[in-house]
């Protein structure tokens, strides 16, 4: 249970979330909470309508709905009916956050190296032990925390939270509005050698690009996306990247696209517009994916994914390699049952004998 910045009644939050109040409009609600724990002034929200028990019972303030429930058996006294209650919800944990961390005075810690060429906008704020290189440039209102990285040349938008222990590598880019998590290293070398064929040993290839990333990106803990070899390793606006998920060089991502932790998406690989990449997912070097496909968790992709007709959404696809949902799950119920085939067919076998 997290507490408003201040009480306010139903309608005054549906309102706010752009949803419809019904029943008592009132009512004060002063915290947010989930079903299992929302009290009598609290506001709870159902999306999904396999927790509809747990909603009827929850003894909840007030329940964000979506409109197909508003005649749902409900404990709570009021309902807020909203096409998408999960954002709703959001909306109100917004509120919250940006109370609890307030509008902090901008500090320049002399603790950090911040070189003499750097140029920091107005509102800037850089933590005890960061590095800011030199021609560095770092957009108003961006906020650097401790023992962060900027290196030379490197270009920060308007608005940013870079984490403690950020690389971000020389000449690479990111836009306004982006938040990174710590120990994410934005700009190393791509992964890129020739072998020598008479001797087996590995030369280097210098990667000279950069990483250029798109405005409101949100990118997880421990992340990796790797400089172009040439060019640049493109991540568009509103991509959401989660936790130890490792982009390589030249790779670019379409905007609005999700990728879930621990996928790993090799070099040149283009991921087209709206894509969810599931948990584990891998991708191979060199292929393209279009827009909106949607990949369940450790599939690979190992050739390239098109749509089933112009201007339609991409596919919906799961296994090692790739397939249609339907299918891969039809197949994995078959694998189930091959020890019991097996058996069948060896006493087919004996029982047929010598005419086989």
């Amino acid at each position: 249970m997290s507490r408003l910045p201040q009480p306010a009644t139903v309608a005054e939050i549906a309102r706010l979330v752009g949803g419809e109040a019904v029943g008592d409009a009132n009512a004060v609600i002063s915290a947010v909470a989930d079903l299992a724990n929302a009290g009598p002034t609290d506001i709870a929200f159902l999306e999904n309508q396999k927790y509809a028990a747990a909603a009827a019972a929850a003894p909840a303030g007030c329940l964000l709905l979506p409109p197909q429930a508003k005649d749902a058996p409900c404990a709570a006294k009021a309902k807020i009916l909203v096409d998408e209650p999960r954002g709703a919800f959001a909306v109100l944990l917004s509120l919250i956050d940006k109370s609890r961390r307030g509008k902090a005075e901008p500090v320049l810690s002399p603790k950090a190296s911040i070189h003499p060429s750097a140029k920091l906008g107005l509102g800037v704020s850089v933590g005890d032990f960061t590095v800011i290189e030199k021609g560095a440039v770092i957009g108003e209102g961006s906020v650097i925390m401790p023992q962060c990285y900027v290196g030379a040349d490197a270009r920060i938008g308007k608005d940013c939270l870079l984490y403690p222990q950020v690389v971000l590598r020389d000449d690479c880019t990111i836009g306004d509005r982006v938040i990174i998590h710590p120990g994410s290293v934005i700009g190393a070398d791509g992964f890129g050698f020739t072998t020598d064929k008479k001797t087996g040993r590995h030369a280097k290839i210098p990667q000279i690009g950069n990483v250029t990333i798109g405005d409101d990106v949100e990118i997880g803990a421990n992340v990796t996306i790797d400089r172009a070899a040439i060019g640049s390793t493109v991540v568009e606006d509103g991509v959401q990247i989660d936790n130890l998920v490792q982009i390589a060089h030249n790779v670019r991502i379409g905007r609005d696209s999700v990728i879930v932790s621990q996928v790993g998406i090799a070099g040149s690989a283009k991921i087209g517009s709206g894509v969810v990449l599931g948990g584990q997912v891998g991708v191979a070097g060199h292929l393209s994916v279009c827009d909106r496909t949607q990949v369940g968790a450790q599939s690979g992709i190992m050739s390239n994914v098109e749509p089933d007709a112009p201007g339609k959404p991409g596919p919906v696809l799961f296994g090692s390699p790739a397939r249609p949902h339907r299918e891969a799950f039809k197949l994995q119920a078959f694998f189930g049952r091959l020890p019991e085939l097996f058996d069948r067919v060896k006493a087919i076998e004996k029982k047929l004998g010598d005419s086989l």
